[in-house]
């Protein structure tokens, strides 16, 4: 038997995300990330679900994740891959999309293709000021217009990436997507038929005039805020969270006042109390971070999670909970009756970011794909 929480993946969740992603972005091409095991949702089930929805692409961060998809039968849309610097044997052999950020690789796999008598489609990064990879908008114009020249690679995209569209304050994505579109302009004589994709999830949701030719969502397909430093934002309550996590409560006892809980006693009861044990920890990736920060949900009431959280279980404060039982679910992610805990919330207790969350919890623990609503 598997340790620790069990994961529960809403595939119909994944299903309203999608379909509300094409409605905000008036039925733009969709690029769905599925990079980092979908984040800890599972990259194989995700990607099988949007690929039976008419996705028009998928993007993954490197190789062995694009490989895994093939081989699991995902072969009839491109796949992106956003960073690694491709075996040109496996782009061939598995048909994958790379993305070029330097003259030199897209050298590479010209020649390559040539060799097989075929041609490789690429998609050409721009930084636009994200400053991480890419051609610079300013300076590299020539170099971006050579790839044209080449004749075993054909140029079926173009993106560039946000570095702050979660932002209230959108000035400096605005200048990002000037840039971009200055730049789409100067080289339209030359790549006709490419497409252009600048949108995170962010600026799926407020930033129209970037959604371009295509779209690339990540964090809100599986339903979690994009706006990290505002949990408020009335654009995210439409869209359903794709993870719930829960565990069970292991044991219940009770302690006079006066007595520590867990390593180094930064818990010490004020008043009687009933301590519960829950079936999870740092292990499994629950962060130890959320030690005397969290709550949890148990019969539809917020319990405290009390002391340090240790590897393998976490301790919760039950004195203020009615009817609680041992083996109850704790739901750690998700709603219980008419409350929810979220993967934001818990990023915010624990000094983090909601991706951090999903992918630590998914990626470690069992998980069960469920279909309905």
């Amino acid at each position: 038997m598997k340790r620790g929480p069990a994961v529960e993946i809403s595939l119909a969740a994944i299903k309203h995300n999608y379909e509300l992603v094409r409605v905000l972005t008036n039925n733009r091409r969709v690029i769905a990330t599925v990079k980092a095991d979908a984040y800890g949702h599972g990259a194989v089930e995700i990607a099988s679900t949007l690929e039976k929805l008419g996705v028009y692409c998928l993007g993954v961060a490197y190789a062995p994740e694009a490989i895994e998809l093939r081989r699991a039968g995902i072969n009839k849309i491109p796949i992106l891959v956003y960073f690694d610097n491709l075996d040109a044997a496996d782009i061939v052999k598995y048909d994958l999309t790379p993305i070029v950020y330097g003259v030199g690789k897209a050298d590479v796999l010209s020649d390559v293709a040539l060799k097989q008598n075929r041609q490789i489609d690429i998609h050409v990064d721009i930084d636009t000021g994200m400053g991480r990879v890419g051609f610079l908008y300013d300076r590299d114009i020539e170099g971006i217009k050579a790839i044209s020249k080449l004749k075993g690679v054909r140029v079926t995209g173009f993106m560039s990436h946000f570095s702050e569209a979660d932002l209230n304050d959108r000035s400096f994505a605005e200048v990002q997507l000037e840039r971009a579109l200055h730049l789409r302009a100067e080289l339209s004589g030359v790549f006709q038929s490419a497409i252009w994709h600048m949108a995170n999830s962010a600026a799926v949701m407020s930033f129209p005039s970037s959604h371009l030719d295509a779209v690339r969502p990540g964090l809100i397909l599986y339903g979690s805020n994009a706006f990290e430093f505002d949990c408020t934002r009335p654009e995210t309550a439409a869209f359903r969270p794709v993870m719930a996590v829960k565990a069970r409560l292991l044991h219940i006892r009770r302690v006079p006042p006066g007595r520590s809980v867990s390593y180094g006693r930064t818990f010490v009861t004020m008043r009687e109390s009933l301590i519960g044990v829950v079936g999870t920890g740092y292990a499994d990736g629950y962060p130890r971070a959320l030690s005397n920060k969290a709550h949890v949900l148990i019969n539809g009431q917020f319990a405290p999670i009390i002391g340090r959280i240790c590897m393998d279980v976490a301790m919760v404060d039950l004195t203020d909970c009615r009817g609680v039982e041992e083996n109850a679910e704790v739901v750690l992610v998700g709603r219980q009756g008419d409350k929810e805990i979220t993967a934001s919330e818990l990023a915010a207790w624990a000094g983090t970011i909601s991706y951090e969350i999903l992918i630590s919890l998914g990626r470690v623990n069992g998980r069960v794909y469920l279909d309905e609503p």
